[in-house]
């Protein structure tokens, strides 16, 4: 059994109500995961199932136009520009030509973005200590070099743990299950940048750091897979209803399946999970999150 898995929720996702799906990925050419409904049809049933709710769709510079193109012709649909995170498939060579087009668009046309992200700090796919490094250098580069926008960033913080221990340097500081954590905060503080303007995207814990980052004013996203996975429900506890988002990080993070392509729609799940642990309607839930992305993205 799946020590990450609990049984499942004993209650069903309602749909009565709008509701925010605060990062998702609408990929044409995904590589990753072969796409199983057309970008198209996704925006459609979201719609359909969530009474015209926007959808926050987060891009990068490599889909970019298609994206701008998608959400110009069809509403309630923003786009937050990302960039790629150096990893050990993912050189900082490759990074940085990236990046360069990234930031040219950035700095051009914000009008046509809410949010920078996501970006950040990666130890399971980046497990060497030259890796993480660059990782944590480009991170710093990102901000210092974007914080004049303006733009709220939407972060991706993937701790190292147990399995991601980096060989060659066992008893590194870098392997510490908390380490990026406190790594993210300390840029972030060093270049003066508002809590309120940061949100943790599918924010993965440790668990104790979800009541620590809310009490700093960061906001904190939780994906449609804590309807069925209890490690993403035990970072829910203890976070103050008003710090909190939701996401599906489509085509990724299934509620309940391993491996199988997700949709903005079943944000749902997320709104769910969330009313399971605090004890809540949905309907309530959905209400706030939903008040807390327009606030967060400053979106009508």
């Amino acid at each position: 059994m799946n020590r990450n898995r609990n049984e499942v929720i004993p209650i069903k996702p309602e749909n009565e109500f709008p509701l925010v799906d605060s990062h998702a990925h609408f990929p044409d050419k995904e590589p990753y995961r072969k796409p199983t409904h057309s970008i198209e049809s996704q925006y459609e049933f979201f719609f359909e199932k969530h009474n015209g709710q926007f959808i926050i769709s987060s891009g990068s510079d490599w889909d970019y136009d298609y994206i701008q193109d998608f959400f110009q012709t069809h509403e309630n649909m923003y786009m937050s520009l990302g960039t790629g995170i150096p990893s050990n498939r993912y050189s900082i060579d490759k990074a940085q030509k990236d990046y360069k087009v990234f930031l040219e668009i950035a700095e051009n046309n914000p009008e046509t973005y809410v949010a920078i992200g996501e970006f950040g700090l990666d130890f399971h796919h980046g497990k060497t200590l030259k890796v993480r490094q660059q990782q944590i250098e480009y991170f710093q580069k990102v901000i210092q070099e974007t914080k004049h926008l303006n733009k709220p960033y939407v972060l991706h913080v993937r701790n190292a743990t147990q399995r991601d221990i980096d060989q060659q340097n066992p008893n590194h500081e870098f392997n510490q299950r908390d380490f990026l954590n406190k790594t993210v905060i300390r840029i972030l503080e060093e270049e003066e940048i508002s809590p309120e303007r940061v949100m943790w995207h599918c924010f993965s814990g440790p668990s104790e750091w979800g009541p620590k980052l809310a009490n700093m004013g960061y906001y904190i996203s939780i994906p449609s897979s804590a309807y069925g996975f209890n490690r993403w429900r035990r970072n829910i506890k203890g976070v103050p209803l008003d710090r909190l988002l939701t996401e599906t990080d489509a085509c990724m993070q299934h509620p309940f399946k391993m491996g199988t392509y997700n949709t903005p729609a079943n944000v749902k799940y997320a709104v769910a999970a969330i009313s399971y642990v605090y004890e809540m309607e949905q309907q309530d839930v959905a209400e706030q999150v939903a008040k807390n992305a327009r606030k967060f993205f400053d979106i009508n």
